[in-house]
């Protein structure tokens, strides 16, 4: 072939490649501006189903931006504040072919990255699968494959006052594979939680990280059996599951939307966007005529779970799993006396020759003691409350069982306390009128969240108080002035009984402002000039009398507003192991207080305390005694102290009676108040 037809025919092949590249391309992204017209025509980007994939939410100035803080759940620079940017890159990046960028391994396509976004433009805009980038999603279409969504359940661990990031509950999603064969420990679950360690961070400092959004929050996935192990047996919370009533279809989708949750990240906050905040959004995803994230200032677990049942024929079914420390207590319970005695006996020291070697005896139950115990060791050792030798001591046991025969019936556990869908509201409003040596005053006050000491048990841990941002202010009649009464940051009452299976330990902490009242020594010379002028001029008798006891008032007393910090440790006792409600308990703690005003020479003060606690439990009725010393003579100024009994009466869950009677140095009060919680 001549040199220039081989040149030729080399031009033509090239133009011929190029060319249809070029065209190819062409037609590419007309077919991409084409959709993009087509989105802005339908105004996509406004439609509630891109604003919940998105997690958009309008600002106080009414525009858009996403709870979603990292950039790489977006795909376009903009897309944090602008749907709408969002929107149009999202179809042109899942058109598009793209490789990874080099040292990524674990990069993947937009395609396989959010595949419900990309369902979702797909059915609004009719695009078919060849118009989509060729990508092979096989990382997601296995983990799609193993979870096999079917079902799903809104699951609630119970209180726990030993972890900051606990005392308001949690909730987890469990998904369910609706497959016979898979036991349902062995499904899956969904946590969202702030990463952080508590355990490696100052309580005070994750507290407040936690209150503030301080961390960063994030979606996993763990067996079901990781998180059963985790609250029910190490941390001995109840587990109340939720079956929600959603269609196959809407569990697939959310469980899509999981997987591209992956690449998020969520400022964390313990009050409004925390667990259950963010379930919400996946169930709305799942179900987007749902509006479960229209909300109050503070989105408490417990509230949440309540919103679930509210929402008509949502909630199909409710489930409960005994913690490993509810299931002891209800076989002791089920002990007799001589029971009883042995177990009380091998708990003691560990010394299982109390039952191991007792002859067989027709009152004993062996085999049921024996799982007792065993329980126990379990439950202790959990709780760090072990010695290392018990350790053989439970394999012998282990041995000893292994070869006696079933001599009990397991009927199951009942809830030691109720669900927490039947509590009483998280956040109150106080109503009160009363009498003081300071006057009549009326009153008021507010808790953002979540349960004092005189509320009902029902759906809470009995005997605590987990009180967050509350106050109470009072209007005195005589002298015409509005008074800070307390106010609560965040205090914490926990009370749970001292017995041989936990040597818990009982606690107080409180942070925010109380009042205090001190004599004045008052202005004497006009103290005498009234006296003398009662005498001369008795016509004025009567004014001279209102003068004197106004001033007697005012030179007598002075209310002061104290910064304090105080906390309190001990045990509480309670027959905790009795058949039959649970009525009354004692407790007894020492600790200190730290208090800061303008009345002491060094400002701040802190002064050794001891308090003790009595309450009468009747259900719908309860009384409360608290004490509390505050031994501020070690500064040479007087000691103070606390008294306060409390009797409530409870209308409904959310509606209370009170009447309260309150004394400290130089002040008593009696009150009568009405609480409506919500």
């Amino acid at each position: 072939m001549p040199v220039k037809s081989y040149s030729l025919f080399i031009i033509f092949i090239l133009y011929s490649i190029f060319g249809t590249f070029s065209s190819a391309h062409a037609t590419d992204t007309e077919k991409i501006q084409e959709y993009q017209k087509l989105a802005r025509t339908k105004k996509l980007w406004e439609d509630r189903y891109w604003i919940l994939l998105l997690h958009y939410t309008k600002t106080t100035f009414g525009n858009w931006v996403s709870e979603a803080d990292s950039s790489s759940f977006f795909l376009s620079g903009e897309g944090r504040k602008n749907p709408e940017e969002e929107l149009l890159h999202s179809i042109q990046t899942f058109m598009t072919e793209t490789s990874a960028p080099p040292g990524e391994e674990n990069w993947m396509h937009p395609v396989c990255k959010f595949p419900e976004r990309k369902r979702w433009i797909q059915e609004k805009l009719s695009i078919p699968d060849s118009d989509f980038a060729k990508v092979d999603c096989g990382r997601f279409e296995k983990w799609f494959a193993t979870l096999n969504p079917k079902g799903a359940k809104i699951i609630f661990a119970s209180y726990y006052m030993n972890a900051p990031a606990s005392i308001f509950g949690h909730t987890l999603l469990k998904i369910d594979s609706g497959d016979p064969h898979r036991k349902e420990i062995l499904e899956y679950s969904v946590n969202y939680a702030a990463n952080a360690d508590p355990e490696s961070t100052n309580a005070i400092v994750y507290s407040i990280l936690g209150l503030f959004g301080g961390y960063p929050g994030t979606f996993s996935l763990y067996p079901y059996y990781v998180k059963i192990a985790e609250y029910n047996d190490i941390e001995s919370r109840d587990l109340w599951e939720y079956e929600l009533d959603l269609k196959e279809e809407e569990v697939r989708r959310m469980t899509r939307h999981l997987w591209e949750l992956g690449a998020a990240t969520f400022d964390y906050y313990f009050l409004d966007e925390n667990c259950s905040y963010h379930l919400f959004s996946l169930i709305e995803v799942a179900r987007p005529s749902l509006h479960l994230r229209d909300k109050a200032p503070f989105v408490i677990p417990g509230d949440t779970v309540k919103k679930y049942i509210e929402q008509e024929g949502l909630v199909k079914d409710i489930k409960y799993r005994p913690s490993l420390h509810s299931k002891i207590i209800q076989k002791l319970r089920k002990m007799n006396e001589d029971e009883r005695d042995i177990y009380e006996n091998v708990m003691k020291n560990g010394n299982i020759s109390f039952l191991t070697n007792k002859e067989p005896d027709p009152k004993i139950r062996t085999s049921f003691l024996s799982d007792t115990i065993l329980d126990s060791f379990r439950y202790k050792k959990a709780e760090g409350d072990s010695p290392k030798e018990w350790d053989q001591t439970y394999k012998q046991l282990l041995l000893f069982r292994s070869k006696l025969p079933t001599d009990y019936e397991d009927s199951g556990y009942s809830p030691i306390t109720q669900s927490p869908h039947v509590g009483h509201g998280s956040s109150a409003l106080y109503n009160e009128f009363g009498t003081s040596n300071l006057g009549n005053f009326v009153g008021f006050g507010y808790r953002a969240a979540v349960h004092d000491l005189l509320n009902t048990d029902q759906g809470y841990i009995p005997n605590s108080s987990v009180d967050y941002f509350s106050f109470k202010a009072r209007y005195y009649q005589d002298s015409k002035k509005l008074h800070l009464e307390e106010f609560h940051l965040i205090r914490l009452l926990s009370l749970t009984p001292y017995n041989s299976l936990g040597r818990s330990i009982s606690y107080f902490v409180d942070s925010g402002a109380d009042s205090s009242v001190y004599k004045n020594k008052g202005n004497q010379e006009d103290r005498k000039l009234l006296e003398w002028q009662a005498i001369l001029r008795p016509e004025d008798l009567s004014y001279t009398l209102y003068r004197l006891d106004d001033i007697s008032k005012s030179e007598k007393y002075e209310r002061v507003t104290n910064a304090n910090i105080e906390t309190t440790l001990g045990y509480s006792f309670q027959d905790q192991f009795s058949e039959g409600p649970k009525r009354f308990l004692f407790s007894a703690q020492a600790g200190a207080k730290v208090r800061y005003n303008g009345k002491y020479d060094t400002n701040a003060v802190v002064a050794p305390q001891i308090a003790a606690y009595w309450i009468a439990n009747f259900d719908s009725f309860k009384a409360v005694l608290s004490l509390h010393y505050y031994t501020f003579s070690i500064y040479g100024i007087p000691d103070d102290y606390k008294a306060q009994l409390g009797f409530r009466y409870a209308i409904q869950a959310n509606h209370e009676l009170r009447l309260e009677a309150k004394a400290q140095r130089n002040y008593n009060e009696a009150s009568f108040s009405y609480v409506y919680q919500f």
